[in-house]
C-alpha cells in the first residue's frame, strides 16, 4: 500500500507538527539525476559484486559510534550525497547529488504514483534543513608497474583508507546499486579468456531493494540510547578492511588492464605482463570439465543466494531506520520509547544476523570464483607454454633448414618437411574443428534433453486436461442433480398452487356455506353424507358411512395411511433402483463370464489344434515305423525262405518227387543268371588288368587313392584298353563271387575317376583365377613401370634444375626467411580462429543458458495455468455449492410454507366445521 505523501514541502522539526508521514517520506531514499554518458561509463567499470557489497558492508560497520555525533554532522556538512557518488563512482558530478530527480526510473513505482511534485521537489535533511551538498573532486594516485620496466598513470577512486567515518544517506544504496549491476556481468565474464572485455555505456539502474533509506543519519542520532555503536556489536570492521585491499587491489589492476590495452602501450610491456602472468599461473592446478561446470553451477546459485539475501538485508536496514525513527518520535513517550527501543533491539540483532548469512555467502563466492580464476589461470598458463614450445620448435627447425642447404637433396628434403608441417597443422586444425563438432554434439543433446523436458511438460498439460475434462464431467453431474432440484422445486410449485386453489376452493365453499347455511341443511346432510362415505371407503370400513363425530379423527388417518403409502411408494422406488443396480451388475458379471468362456473357447481350440499337430505329426512316425517294419519283415520273410529253401534240400522219402521238381526250376534259373553274367563279363576287367592301368595299389592291394589328385600322372591308353568295347577276353565266367568282385572294382574305378575330375575341375578354376591374377599383376607390373619411368624422367628435370639453382642460394634464403614470416602470421591466423571459436562457445553457453531459462519459464506458465484452472474450477464447483444450498434452502423453505399452509388449512377446517357446528346448534335451537 503506497504511503500517503503530502504535496508541499516536509515541514522542519522547529515549525508545526511533523506527521510521521511526512518524516518517513522525507528520510526516503533520494531520487538520482540522470548523468552522462561518461560518467555512466565510469560507473559501468565497477562490476564486481564483491566490491559493491564491501562498499556497503564497509559504511555500515564503520559508522560513528554515539559519542562522535558531532564529528559525524561535521563530516557530512563537508562531503554530501553527490560527493559520495563522486569518490565511489568516479561519474557523478557534486551538484547533482541531491537536485533534480531521475523521473522514467525504477523508483516509479505504483508507491510513488501520484506525487510528482513531491519526488521532483529537493530532499531536505532531516535534522539540518539548511545543509546544501558540496562537491569534492575524486582524488587520484600513481600505479605502480610490474617488475619496474615501466610505469603509467592512471585515475582511480580513493579507497577507505581515509575518512572512516564519512558515510552519507546514500552510500549503501550507491553501492548495493553497483553490486547487483556487477554481479551478472561478473557472472557474464567467468566463461572468457581474453584479457579485457568490451563495455557498454549506459545509464545507471538503481534497484528498489537497495534503498537504505538513511541509515547514516540513523546511526547518527543514536547517541541518546545506552548501547554501543553498531560498529562494536557487528565485528567485521577488520575483515571487511581485509577484503577492502584486496578488492582495491583487484580492481585497480583489472581497470589498469582495460586501459593499458584499448590505448595500445608498447608490445614489450605486454610481454612482460604475460610472462610474470605465466610464471605466477604455474602453480595452480587445472581441475577436470565437471568440477568446473559444478564450480559455475555453485557460483549461479550463489550469487542468487546472495541476492536473495542482500535484499533480505536491504528489508532489515529498513525496518532498522524505521525503528530507530519511531524510537526519535517517542523518545517523550516512556511507555512507547520501551517498545520502540526493544524493536530497535531485535532489528539490530537481525540486521547483525543477515549480515553475518551474507558475508558467509560471499566468502564461499570468493572462493569458488577463486577457484574458477585458479583453474582458468592455470589452462592459459598451460596454453601459452604449449605455444611457446611450439614457436621454439617451429624455430629449432627453421634454423636447421638454414643450416642444411647445402645441396639440392637436403633443399628437396626441408621442402617435404615444410609440407608435413602443413600436414600436421592441418591435422590440429582438423582435431580442433572435431572437438567444436563435439562440443556442438553435446549443446544438441542438452537440447535434446530441453526438447523432452518440454515433451514431459506437455504431457503434464494433457494431464491437467484430463483433470481439466474430469472436473467438467463432475459439474455436469452438479448441473444435472441442479436440473433435478430445479423439477423438484417446479414440482413444489405447482403442489404448492394446487394447495392454494384447493385453499381458494375452501374459502369459496365456506362463503357458499355462509350465504346457503340458512336453506340448505338438506344439502349439507347430503354433503355430509357423502363426505362419511367417501371416508369409510378411503379407509376400508365395511360400514357404509363414518359417524360425525370420527370425521376429524378419520381426516388424521386418511393423511396417515396417504404418508404411509408415500413411504411405500419410496421404498418401492429404492427396491426397483436396488433391483436395478442388481441386473446391471449381473449384466456384467454375465457379460465378463460370456468374455471368460469366449477366452476358454478359444484357448481350448488352440490346444485341440496343437493336439491334431501333434497327432498327425505322431501318425506320420508312426506310418514310418510301419515302412520300416515292413522292409524288415520283407528281409526276414526273405532270409527265411532262404532258410527253408536250405532245410528243404535235406531229402525225405515223402517230398522227393517235390524237390527234384524244385531243383529244375532252381537250375533253370541259375542258368539264366550264369547266361546274364557270362554276357556282361567280357566288359567286366581283370584284377590284373586294373594293376596295370594303376587303378590298384600293388602294395596295399586296394584302389590306389593317389589317382583321384590331378598332380599324378595316369595312363589314358592303358585305361582306354582297360574298357575297350572289342578287347580279348583269356578266360570265361568261373563264378558268381568272380563276377561280383569285378563289378566292386569297377564301381570303385568309377569313383575314382569321378573325384580326379571333380578335382581337375576346381583346380582349373584355380587356374583360371590365378591367370586372371596374374595377368592383372603384369598389367599393374607395367603400369608401375612406365611410373617409374616418369619419375626417373622427373628425377632427371629436377637434378638438371637443381644444377642450375645452385647459383640463385641466396635468393632461396630470401624466400625460405619470407615463408617462416608467413608461417608465423599463419600461426596468428589460427589464434585468431581459436579465440573466435572460443567466443563461438561462450555465445553457445550463453545460449543454453538461455533455453534453460526458457524452459523454466515455459515450465513456470504451464505450473501457473495449472493453478489458475485448478482455481477457476474450484471456484465454480463452490459456486455450483452456493447454489446448491440456495436451492435446497428454497426447498425447505417451500416445504416449510407447505407445511404452514397445510396447518393453517387444517385449522381453518376445524374453525369451519366449528361454525358449522354451531350453525347446526342454531338451526336446532331455531327449529
Amino acid at each position: 500500500m503506497p504511503i500517503p505523501v503530502m504535496a508541499q514541502t516536509a515541514p522542519s522539526p522547529q515549525g508545526g507538527k511533523l506527521t510521521k508521514a511526512a518524516f518517513f517520506r522525507a528520510r526516503s531514499p533520494p531520487i538520482v539525476s540522470p548523468t552522462s554518458a561518461t560518467s555512466a561509463n565510469s560507473r559501468g567499470s565497477r562490476n564486481d559484486p564483491q566490491e559493491q557489497l564491501d562498499d556497503s558492508m564497509y559504511a555500515r560497520l564503520h559508522m560513528p559510534s554515539s559519542g562522535n555525533s558531532a564529528q559525524s554532522r561535521s563530516v557530512e556538512g563537508a562531503m554530501g550525497y553527490g560527493e559520495d557518488r563522486d569518490r565511489f563512482d568516479g561519474g557523478y558530478s557534486g551538484g547533482n547529488g541531491l537536485g533534480a530527480p531521475q523521473r522514467e526510473s525504477i523508483y516509479n513505482t505504483p508507491a510513488t504514483d501520484g506525487h510528482g511534485p513531491t519526488l521532483d521537489r529537493r530532499i531536505s535533511h532531516p535534522n539540518n534543513p539548511r545543509y546544501e551538498p558540496e562537491a569534492q573532486a575524486p582524488s587520484s594516485y600513481q600505479a605502480p608497474s610490474i617488475g619496474g620496466a615501466t610505469s603509467q598513470s592512471s585515475h582511480y577512486p580513493t579507497e577507505r583508507t581515509h575518512q572512516p567515518y564519512s558515510h552519507t544517506r546514500q552510500s549503501s544504496r550507491s553501492k548495493s546499486l553497483h553490486s547487483r549491476t556487477g554481479s551478472t556481468s561478473s557472472r557474464r565474464q567467468l566463461p572468457l579468456v581474453t584479457p579485457a572485455l568490451s563495455q557498454v555505456p549506459g545509464p545507471s539502474v538503481l534497484s528498489p531493494r537497495d534503498s537504505d533509506s538513511g541509515y547514516g543519519e540513523s546511526m547518527e542520532t543514536s547517541e541518546s540510547q545506552p548501547r554501543g555503536d553498531y560498529h562494536s556489536r557487528g565485528g567485521y570492521g577488520t575483515n571487511m578492511g581485509d577484503n577492502e585491499g584486496e578488492l582495491g587491489t583487484s580492481r585497480s589492476t583489472r581497470e589498469n588492464g582495460n586501459t593499458s590495452l584499448t590505448e595500445g602501450s608498447d608490445e614489450m610491456l605486454l610481454s612482460l605482463l604475460a610472462g610474470q602472468a605465466v610464471m605466477d599461473c604455474q602453480k595452480m592446478g587445472i581441475a577436470g570439465w565437471e568440477d568446473v561446470e559444478g564450480w559455475k553451477k555453485e557460483l549461479s546459485l550463489l550469487s542468487s543466494r546472495v541476492d536473495s539475501v542482500q535484499a533480505r538485508h536491504q528489508r532489515e536496514i529498513k525496518i532498522l531506520t524505521a525503528a530507530r525513527a519511531l524510537q526519535k518520535l517517542n523518545n517523550s513517550n516512556k511507555r512507547m520509547s520501551r517498545q520502540t527501543l526493544e524493536s530497535l533491539e531485535q532489528s539490530e540483532k537481525k540486521v547483525a544476523a543477515v549480515e553475518k548469512d551474507l558475508l558467509t555467502l560471499r566468502d564461499r563466492e570468493a572462493s569458488v570464483r577463486r577457484q574458477v580464476l585458479e583453474h582458468f589461470g592455470g589452462v592459459m598458463s598451460w596454453e601459452v607454454k604449449r605455444l611457446e614450445r611450439i614457436n621454439a620448435e617451429v624455430m629449432s627447425r627453421f634454423e636447421g633448414m638454414q643450416a642444411r642447404l647445402d645441396g639440392v637433396e637436403e633443399k628437396e628434403a626441408e621442402l617435404v618437411r615444410d609440407v608435413q608441417e602443413g600436414r600436421m597443422k592441418v591435422e590440429e586444425l582438423e582435431a580442433i574443428v572435431s572437438e567444436l563438432q563435439r562440443r556442438e554434439q553435446a549443446f544438441d543433446d542438452e537440447a535434446r534433453q530441453l526438447g523432452d523436458q518440454i515433451a514431459r511438460a506437455q504431457q503434464d498439460q494433457s494431464n491437467w486436461q484430463r483433470e481439466r475434462s474430469q472436473i467438467d464431467q463432475e459439474r455436469q453431474a452438479w448441473m444435472e442433480e441442479k436440473e433435478i432440484w430445479e423439477r423438484q422445486a417446479a414440482n413444489f410449485d405447482a403442489e404448492r398452487r394446487r394447495w392454494a386453489e384447493e385453499k381458494e376452493a375452501l374459502f369459496g365453499d365456506r362463503e357458499k356455506i355462509m350465504q346457503q347455511s340458512g336453506q340448505s341443511s338438506e344439502r349439507d346432510r347430503q354433503i355430509k353424507s357423502h363426505v362419511q362415505t367417501t371416508l369409510a371407503a378411503l379407509l376400508g370400513r365395511r360400514a357404509g358411512q363414518v359417524d360425525e363425530e370420527e370425521i376429524v379423527p378419520a381426516f388424521e388417518q386418511l393423511k396417515t395411511l396417504l404418508s404411509e403409502r408415500e413411504r411405500e411408494i419410496m421404498s418401492l422406488r429404492e427396491e426397483v433402483r436396488e433391483v436395478n443396480m442388481g441386473l446391471e451388475q449381473e449384466v456384467r458379471r454375465a457379460g465378463e463370464d460370456r468374455d471368460a468362456w469366449k477366452a476358454k473357447v478359444a484357448k481350448g481350440e488352440a490346444m485341440k489344434q496343437e493336439e491334431v499337430a501333434s497327432l498327425e505329426r505322431s501318425l506320420r512316425q508312426q506310418q514310418d515305423q510301419i515302412t520300416d517294419l515292413t522292409l524288415r519283415n520283407e528281409s526276414l520273410s526273405s532270409s527265411l525262405a532262404a532258410a527253408q529253401s536250405t532245410l528243404s534240400v535235406v531229402p525225405s522219402p515223402s517230398t522227393a518227387q517235390g524237390n527234384e521238381q524244385r531243383s529244375q526250376a532252381l537250375s533253370a534259373e541259375l542258368e539264366e543268371i550264369a547266361k546274364q553274367f557270362a554276357s556282361i563279363w567280357p566288359l567286366l576287367p581283370s584284377r590284373a588288368e586294373r594293376e596295370k592301368a594303376d587303378l590298384i595299389d600293388p602294395r596295399t592291394g586296394q584302389s590306389n587313392k593317389a589317382l583321384a589328385s590331378p598332380s599324378n600322372s595316369i595312363s589314358f591308353e592303358a585305361l582306354q584298353a582297360l574298357y575297350a568295347p572289342g578287347r580279348p577276353t583269356s578266360t570265361s565266367l568261373t563264378s558268381i563271387p568272380e563276377a561280383l568282385s569285378r563289378i566292386k572294382g569297377m564301381v570303385e574305378d568309377g569313383k575314382l575317376l569321378v573325384d580326379r575330375v571333380v578335382r581337375m575341375g576346381k583346380e582349373r578354376e584355380t587356374l583360371k583365377t590365378n591367370a586372371a591374377k596374374a595377368k592383372k599383376l603384369v598389367e599393374d607390373s607395367t603400369r608401375s613401370l612406365q611410373t617409374y619411368q616418369q619419375q626417373v624422367t622427373i628425377l632427371e628435370d629436377r637434378l638438371a634444375k637443381s644444377s642450375q639453382s645452385e647459383s640463385h642460394f641466396l635468393d632461396e634464403l630470401n624466400s625460405l626467411q619470407s615463408l617462416v614470416d608467413a608461417n608465423q602470421q599463419a600461426k596468428r591466423t589460427l589464434e585468431q580462429k581459436l579465440a573466435q571459436q572460443m567466443e563461438t562457445c561462450n555465445r553457445l553457453s550463453e545460449a543454453n543458458d538461455t533455453l534453460s531459462a526458457r524452459a523454466l519459464e515455459l515450465a513456470q506458465v504451464a505450473e501457473d495455468e495449472k493453478r489458475a484452472l485448478q482455481q477457476k474450477l474450484q471456484g465454480e464447483l463452490e459456486e455450483t455449492k452456493r447454489k446448491l444450498n440456495r436451492v435446497e434452502e428454497d426447498a425447505d423453505e417451500d416445504r416449510a410454507k407447505s407445511t404452514g399452509q397445510n396447518i393453517q388449512l387444517l385449522d381453518e377446517l376445524n374453525s369451519l366445521q366449528a361454525e358449522v357446528g354451531s350453525l347446526r346448534t342454531q338451526l336446532r335451537n331455531r327449529k
